[in-house]
C-alpha cells in the first residue's frame, strides 16, 4: 500500500500550514496502513490525498481544531478506501482472477 500527499501553495499559502496538513495526513495513513493492507491482500493499491479547498486563515480557526477536522476527514476517506478494496478483492475472488489488480483512490481532504 502506497500513499501520496500533495498540498499546493494555492490551497495553503504558508509552508507551516502545508507541512502541518502533510503531517496529519501521513499520521492518519500510517495508522490505517495495517487495516488497508489486510483489505488489499493481493491488490496493488495506491492512495493519493490532495487538499481540494483552501485552508481557512489562522485567525478563523485554531490549529488544533483544524488538525482534528483534517484527521477526521482523512480517517473517513481511508475507511471508504478500505471498503472499496474489500469489494474489489471480492470481485476478483469471484472472477477467479488471481492477478494483481491496480486500485487507485484519489481523494482530497476538504476543510
Amino acid at each position: 500500500m502506497r500513499f501520496g500527499i500533495t498540498v499546493s501553495k494555492r490551497q495553503a499559502r504558508r509552508a507551516v500550514a502545508r507541512n502541518m496538513v502533510k503531517r496529519v495526513l501521513r499520521e492518519s495513513a500510517r495508522d490505517a496502513a495495517p487495516q488497508l493492507a489486510m483489505a488489499a491482500a493481493g491488490l496493488c493499491a495506491e492512495a493519493l490525498f490532495r487538499l481540494k479547498s483552501p485552508l481557512p486563515d489562522a485567525s478563523a480557526a485554531t490549529w488544533s481544531s483544524l488538525k482534528g477536522q483534517l484527521r477526521r476527514e482523512a480517517d473517513s476517506l481511508l475507511e471508504q478506501l478500505r471498503a472499496q478494496l474489500r469489494q474489489q478483492r471480492q470481485v476478483l475472488a469471484q472472477s477467479g482472477n488471481g492477478a494483481c489488480a491496480s486500485v487507485a483512490k484519489s481523494a482530497g481532504a476538504q476543510t
